[in-house]
């Protein structure tokens, strides 16, 4: 049981910040999503994207470890809630919408293009 819930609790903490792992993944494999209609996205808006990353990183970092310690559900949840609200918090604190974190982040997911750009501004 601990596991699925760690698990359900980690593939929560991923939502908002999932980008920058698969980011690594698709640049590091070659692989991409199946290219789909592009969207502009503002080079100030893709800084931000890119240097809010590495505070995502730590975020979800120091909440795995917290959500590997706990056996207790109830106080997962409440891990998952905090780190979720972490994150929104630290994506804003750079000046960005979560909306638009979110829409640069599925983009990438289908525009090699664009995660090449980004990649590029994370080195």
């Amino acid at each position: 049981m601990k596991k699925t819930l760690l698990a359900t609790a980690f593939a929560s903490l991923m939502t908002l910040g999932f980008a920058s792992h698969t980011l690594a993944y698709e640049t590091q494999s070659g692989m991409a999503a199946p290219q789909q209609g592009q969207v502009e996205f503002a080079e100030s808006d893709l800084q931000t994207f890119a240097a809010v990353q590495g505070d995502l990183d730590n975020i979800r970092a120091d909440y795995s470890a917290r959500l590997e310690s706990t056996s207790d559900q109830e106080q997962a949840a409440e891990l998952q809630q905090e780190a979720s609200q972490m994150m929104i918090e630290a994506v804003e604190a750079a000046g960005m919408d979560v909306e638009t974190y979110n829409t640069i982040a599925l983009a990438l997911q289908s525009d090699p293009e664009l995660r090449d750009q980004v990649a590029e501004m994370l080195n």
